[in-house]
């Protein structure tokens, strides 16, 4: 503050009534959303002694160039058929089945 001219604080002062919490608060406030509704589903839906997530991985990283860094495994084909396959046998099942009413006419 001591280095600021006159003009540039009143400059910022101005800036800031225009955008007064900054774009990367935004960030902040979605992660902290998302790490709220996650660990609430965990612990309405997860095992007991489920691990809750962490408010940082929920945060998004940019480069110098705008562009998200990540380094994610990639997933193969087999493990994303296993997974479905668990889904669907964990939904069949939850559905009764009961044969078709028959209809007289």
């Amino acid at each position: 503050m001591k280095s600021l001219t006159a003009k540039q604080l009143a400059e910022w002062e101005e800036y800031s009534k225009i955008d007064p919490i900054g774009k990367w608060r935004e960030d902040y406030r979605l992660a902290y959303l998302a790490m709220l509704i996650t660990n609430l589903t965990i612990q309405v839906h997860g095992k007991r002694g489920a691990q809750l997530a962490k408010f940082e991985d929920f945060l998004l990283e940019w480069d110098s160039e705008g562009t998200k860094t990540t380094s994610t495994k990639q997933q193969s084909v087999e493990d994303m058929r296993s997974v479905l396959m668990s889904l669907a046998a964990s939904q069949n099942k939850k559905v009764r089945k009961t044969p078709p009413k028959k209809v007289m006419k």
